[in-house]
């Protein structure tokens, strides 16, 4: 009974003292630089620009000639409800 005891005591006795934690001397993580950018990519980026431009252009030219069709369907139907 002695010798637990004296266990116990000895355990209490280590995992009571408190260490003081070190102060962090390290310096502050940095995030990593920016990779460079490729003269391929900027290529890559202007052919899309000018395929985005072109299809805007159809798109539009397509809304264009669905008005029209819209404008001949009701001058149609105005015409023929004169007769």
């Amino acid at each position: 009974m002695k010798r637990l005891a004296l266990v116990a005591v000895v355990l209490v006795a280590a995992c009571s003292t408190k260490e003081t934690p070190k102060a962090d001397t390290a310096a502050p993580a940095m995030a990593p630089a920016p990779a460079p950018v490729a003269v391929d990519s900027l290529k890559t980026d202007s052919t899309a620009m000018a395929k985005m431009d072109t299809a805007m252009k159809k798109t539009d030219t397509a809304m264009k000639k669905m008005d029209q069709a819209k404008n001949a369907m009701k001058d149609a139907s105005k015409a023929k409800k004169k007769s």
